[in-house]
């Protein structure tokens, strides 16, 4: 875990963009958890947010086959576990993705169930575009 300003309240990482890197998101957010006290129950809930925000961006962000990073913060405040996620991918607000599909799953396209869990799991999230950068945060009581 790195951090530069609260030792033991925060903790980041920066990965690559391939889906490989992914596992390390998932060690540090149980890690964190884990010395935080953090319910495992709110550690698997992030972490499958988690998994869904990097994945599309690992799988539909960039428009070109170099290295990107992707940085993940993790911070406590308030009683809630904080989770926020950079990157220079396209621009995309997952607020404003699609609600999830209504139907059958043989009826329903392929795509928008990921984003509705992560709206559905989180008790916030939020997007701001700071220059060439996402800056997506999820925010989950404990």
């Amino acid at each position: 875990m790195t951090n530069s300003t609260d030792p033991g309240r925060k903790a980041s990482i920066t990965i690559g963009n391939t889906i490989g890197d992914m596992a390390r998101v998932v060690d540090l957010v149980e890690r964190f958890g884990a010395a935080h006290d953090i319910p495992e129950a709110a550690r698997n809930d992030l972490n499958l947010c988690l998994d869904e925000l990097l994945n599309n961006t690992i799988s539909y962000g960039y428009d070109d086959a170099g290295h990107h990073n992707l940085v993940v913060t993790l911070s406590l405040a308030n009683g809630r576990l904080i989770a926020e996620v950079r990157d220079d991918a396209r621009p995309f607000d997952p607020r404003q993705a699609t609600p999830a599909p209504a139907g059958s799953l043989q009826a329903r396209r392929i795509g928008g169930v990921g984003l509705h869990f992560v709206k559905t799991l989180m008790d916030e999230v939020g997007y701001v575009r700071v220059g060439p950068q996402n800056v997506v945060t999820i925010a989950k009581k404990y």
